[in-house]
């Protein structure tokens, strides 16, 4: 526990992929030096065979697995990506430890959810043991496996809602702070380990296929709480951005409406889980970008939600400079179209 590393994931990277040079040399020599070991027979003078190429493949096999896993954990540590080398505290020594770990805290978590009537506070506890852990992404891939989708969406559900007024973390009243509708600080920041889990495990790539249906088909709230509570990828931010501005554009008439857009239809309180979506978007400019650019109907809906995290989220997208110039143009150009200009 608190082991300091310092690594240079360019170079690591190299190192690795110059190890499965050496690995797939070793493997052409095998069946030639096994070929030479039976033809040869008694008169074979080695000792040891090809078990010392066997074992030399597997050392450099281990070696590039755990180099991975360190430039993986690394780089969700340190929170700015920058050249050369980083260095960072790993929570675990050992990928396996990492694995351990996180299997005896989605048991708590398990148990927690299994009580009758779960309460918050007993599921915030088990969450709360993940403090400190979700950056190592074995930690955060192997806790999300022994959860499983539902159990992970029931967690977030439960610490995401409040008995009297289901308000989530990301609602315009909770950003104000207005007492009695928002979250606690306590609550808020054990749905962030787990947020910020998803995206250790969901950044590096260790998401089994169970995972992928995740984005469309959890609830709105949750989805909300998901990307505003810790900096999500690109592509999952935008999957979640598309399922939650799935309703009919402002004017239109509504028939047979999705439940993810049943906040964007009359009568419903308005922005009630866009509002982290803004908030996750503003936080990550380039992404914004992207969205406003590629998705000119969603933008619509998003735009007519007029909340006021908006007008600085669009002022880093579209700011001369930043990002490319031809997608920074087309956001700028979906967004004059609008009229959001």
């Amino acid at each position: 526990m608190g082991e300091l590393v310092g690594i240079d994931p360019r170079g690591a990277h190299d190192l690795i992929r110059r190890m499965e040079a050496v690995k797939a040399f070793l493997g052409r020599t095998r069946p030639g030096l096994d070929a030479a070991i039976a033809e040869a027979g008694q008169d074979w003078a080695g000792r040891q065979g090809s078990t010392a190429l066997h074992r030399a493949w597997a050392f450099l096999h281990e070696s590039q697995h755990d180099l991975k896993w360190r430039i993986d954990t690394v780089e969700q540590l340190v929170p700015v990506r920058e050249r050369g080398m980083l260095t960072a505290t790993f929570p675990f020594g050992a990928e396996s430890e990492a694995r351990h770990e996180a299997g005896q805290a989605a048991s708590a978590i398990r148990a927690a959810l299994d009580a009758h009537a779960p309460a918050a506070a007993q599921v915030g506890q088990a969450v709360a043991a993940t403090a400190g852990k979700a950056g190592d992404p074995a930690y955060a891939a192997a806790l999300l496996a022994a959860l499983g989708p539902d159990a992970f969406v029931r967690t977030l559900h439960v610490l995401t809602t409040s008995d009297e007024h289901h308000a989530t973390p990301a609602t315009p009243q909770s950003a104000g702070g207005t007492r009695g509708d928002a979250l606690s600080e306590g609550a808020r920041g054990q749905a962030a380990l787990l947020a910020r889990a998803f995206a250790s495990a969901e950044r590096t790539g260790r998401l089994g296929d169970e995972w992928q249906a995740l984005a469309e088909s959890a609830p709105p709230q949750v989805l909300s709480a998901l990307v505003s509570l810790a900096g999500q990828s690109g592509t999952f931010l935008h999957q979640v951005a598309l399922t939650l501005l799935a309703g009919p554009e402002p004017g239109q008439e509504v028939a047979d409406r999705p439940a993810q857009g049943e906040d964007l239809v009359a009568g419903a309180e308005p922005g009630r889980h866009l509002h982290g979506l803004v908030v996750a978007y503003a936080a990550n400019p380039l992404a914004f970008q992207q969205f406003l650019a590629e998705h000119p109907r969603e933008t619509r809906i998003l735009l007519a939600t007029g909340d006021p995290a908006l007008r600085p989220a669009l002022d880093e997208a579209l700011k001369p400079g930043a990002g490319a110039d031809g997608l920074r143009e087309r956001a700028w150009a979906n967004v004059r179209s609008i009229g959001g200009g």
